[in-house]
């Protein structure tokens, strides 16, 4: 701190979910105090006043493949937060989520005397258990969002809490029900079919041809199917010429917690808009494929019988799962078939979802962690 009291934080969100989260920690921490903010920031971060040192565009790489092509740019931000962090002396660093990149940068900036506060625990019960014990010699606090990984990293000796998840804050569709099915055209009983191919480009270019043509199968049978690709920030244009192979899809910006919440199944890729969409109780199939060279590395690291995380969180499918291979356009058509003809079996899959609301606890994560943090950078 200061002799203003004013509190400094560093902070590194590398991509688009860790965004929107540490905006909502950011704009908690201001209500406790004066502080200024500065690091990798994306758009929420900006809205949220951080000062930006390092893009979020530069650090949001998936798989070691493509790692490697941008070794030199994430080099590059790995000095310039360095740098920042010898500057401006901050009361803590605040890293989220984002391992691949803050597993490094994080040992370096506590060898500097940076306190380091770590919000949203990466997944290392899910591929290395045993990073959990290394985190305990360079991580002060650990902020967690499942109940379950406070005991886990607390067994490890790192300094964990539960906070609460955060995405039960703020979880509610962008228009309602009606606004969204005259933006897709789809009369008042039409069944919506979302897709949510994933945040970043690799995960599009991965994901949306299987899902198109699965959605284009189940239309064929079913002319009254309103079929709607909601795409993250940034991906409108590569969105667009992908799926202008498919007649009748609409593709939507700015539209996924509408499309989440009213679509009547979903086809979305593993990572937390799984989580989203069971929170809305609306189906979904979890799909997921990458490259070979990273499914190798996956296949030998991960521990874990499911990778969805409503299935992690709930200890059962919940939600069925069609990764690598199995992803065919045919077999996802299959899954999702059954929530748009009958609603009994839709409804039994939204109750089987239920559990995953019931075990986050309840909502203010964000005001729960900016308090701990708060705490830590007196």
């Amino acid at each position: 701190m200061d002799d203003r009291g004013e509190r400094r934080f560093l902070i590194v969100a590398g991509e688009a979910s860790g965004d929107r989260h540490a905006a909502r920690l950011v704009e908690a921490l201001r209500r406790l105090g004066t502080c200024r903010v500065r690091g990798v920031a994306g758009p929420a971060l900006l809205a949220a006043g951080v000062e930006r040192v390092v893009a979020m565009e530069d650090l949001a790489v998936l798989g070691v493949s493509a790692v490697i092509g941008r070794l030199p740019r994430l080099w590059g931000a790995y000095r310039r937060l360095l740098a920042e962090a010898r500057r401006l002396r901050p009361s803590a660093a605040v890293l989220v989520d984002s391992p691949g990149f803050n597993f490094r940068i994080g040992p370096a900036l506590r060898r500097l005397g940076v306190p380091v506060y770590y919000y949203i625990a990466p997944q290392v019960w899910a591929w290395r258990p045993e990073r959990a014990a290394r985190m305990a010699r360079w991580v002060d606090r650990l902020a967690v969002i499942f109940p379950f990984e406070e005991p886990l990293f607390r067994g490890a000796g790192v300094n964990a809490r539960f906070v609460g998840h955060p995405l039960l804050e703020g979880l509610e569709p962008e228009v309602d029900e009606r606004a969204l099915r005259s933006e897709i055209g789809a009369g008042p009983d039409a069944p919506i079919l979302g897709l949510l191919p994933g945040s970043r480009a690799q995960e599009l270019r991965a994901h949306a041809p299987v899902m198109l043509e699965a959605a284009r199968r189940l239309a064929a049978g079913r002319p009254d199917l309103a079929v709607a690709l909601a795409l993250a920030p940034g991906l409108e244009r590569e969105g667009e010429r992908i799926a202008s192979s498919f007649g009748g899809v609409r593709v939507l910006a700015g539209r996924t917690h509408a499309v989440q919440a009213f679509a009547t199944g979903c086809a979305v890729a593993s990572g937390t808009a799984t989580l989203e969409t069971a929170l809305f109780g609306t189906p979904e199939v979890i799909v997921y494929r990458t490259g070979w060279i990273n499914h190798q590395i996956a296949r030998r690291v991960i521990r874990l019988p499911r990778i969805g995380l409503p299935n992690v969180l709930a200890q059962d499918e919940v939600a069925p799962e069609l990764l690598q291979d199995a992803l065919r356009p045919g077999a996802l058509a299959d899954a999702l078939a059954p929530w748009l003809d009958d609603p009994g079996c839709r409804e039994a899959r939204s109750r089987r979802l239920a559990v995953v609301r019931e075990l986050l606890g309840a909502p203010g994560a964000s005001a729960r962690a900016a308090e701990w943090l708060w705490e830590l950078a007196a």
